[in-house]
């Protein structure tokens, strides 16, 4: 069970009778402290999951149009030689697995990512119920509306991002029809969600709904604002375009949904993860390539289910730690720079000039 990272930042005004985001956080938690998932909860949202996977697998395919998918319809088919895919043959990850990857009209391969996918969509459903980042648990022993609609939100925005992710290593784009309506979704999930953003200083006083709205767009501006300014300085940089649009929406629909400190996260996380990954590649492959929304995504994932343990890492036990070696006050700002600077030159060299 985690407790909403912004409990004890604010209080309530008792006399005033004034509730406040932080407020109603605090409420969820202390609803939930006593409900555990259900076995049954956690094996229907894991199933829920794999089929979610499954339609994915068709928005990766289908999303950038290919012209088999015109002369094929809107029916599933075989990419190798377009026979119709029964019912029978589209049960998520089984599927696969019973005909160990090949395709039973003709035989050929089918992609691993089609089982990935289904099996990473499945146990980030199961995740979202045993340790829930809002921390209330969505169970049907004791249905709570809010908590599912939480669940449900949470589930489209790690669903979009698994979605964006591949569709970024296959395709090398970001669709708008992708990252648009992650935007619309932080929106509305901060009006009808438990809200997983940080607290506005000075608006502790507004209703929840308010103050959690006004805080999705800091967030969303947040994400978008230094992608943007990342991606101007690349430019300068390099005279050349290191980091696309695409990134800079992505950003702005994670920080609808974490909030400006996530969104700032985020994107630390993603320049990590996306340079120790990019140097890693270059030593096994000679494409210069980076999708960098891969790693935003994961960033993003990681911030979504451990922001709080991450955050007290960087700002309570690091500076702890500095304390006692005076030697290293600027580690994390080389570590920062240093892979940034490197994502910037892998994502630079992957651009055409």
């Amino acid at each position: 069970m985690t407790i909403p990272r912004a409990s004890g930042l604010l209080t309530l005004d008792h006399g005033s009778g004034v509730r406040t985001l932080v407020d109603a956080e605090n409420a969820v938690a202390e609803g939930a402290a006593a409900i555990a998932a259900d076995p049954f909860t956690i094996a229907a949202v894991v199933l829920l999951g794999a089929m979610v996977g499954s339609f994915l697998n068709v928005v990766i395919h289908r999303r950038p149009e290919r012209a088999e998918q015109k002369a094929h319809g809107p029916r599933s088919a075989c990419p190798a030689c377009g026979a119709p895919i029964p019912a029978s043959l589209n049960v998520p990850i089984l599927t696969w697995l019973w005909l160990r990857g090949r395709a039973r009209c003709c035989g050929a391969r089918i992609h691993p990512r089609y089982l990935i996918v289904e099996v990473l969509t499945a146990a980030m459903f199961g995740l979202l119920v045993v340790a829930p980042p809002s921390g209330l648990v969505p169970t049907f022993v004791a249905f709570d509306v809010e908590a599912f609609v939480t669940l449900g939100f949470h589930a489209y925005f790690c669903a979009n991002l698994i979605a964006n992710t591949f569709i970024d290593f296959e395709f090398r784009i970001l669709p708008d029809r992708l990252t648009f309506p992650l935007m619309g979704a932080g929106l509305l999930a901060a009006l009808v969600a438990v809200p997983m953003t940080a607290p506005l200083a000075g608006l502790e006083r507004l209703p929840p709904a308010t103050h959690a709205l006004l805080a999705a767009l800091v967030g969303m501006g947040a994400g978008a604002g230094l992608t943007y300014a990342i991606r101007g300085l690349g430019r300068v940089a390099f005279r050349k375009e290191a980091m696309g649009l695409g990134d800079v929406k992505l950003m702005a629909g994670i920080g609808a949904f974490v909030g400006w400190e996530g969104a700032l996260l985020t994107f630390f996380l993603g320049c990590v993860f996306g340079s120790v990954v990019g140097v890693v590649r270059q030593l096994f492959t000679r494409d210069p390539y980076l999708a960098f929304g891969p790693y935003l995504a994961l960033g993003a994932v990681v911030t979504l289910f451990a922001q709080d343990p991450v955050l007290e890492l960087i700002t309570v036990t690091w500076p702890e730690w500095q304390r006692e070696h005076a030697s290293s006050p600027f580690l994390l700002g080389g570590v920062s720079i240093a892979a940034l600077a490197t994502l910037l030159v892998l994502l630079r060299r992957g651009r055409n000039p």
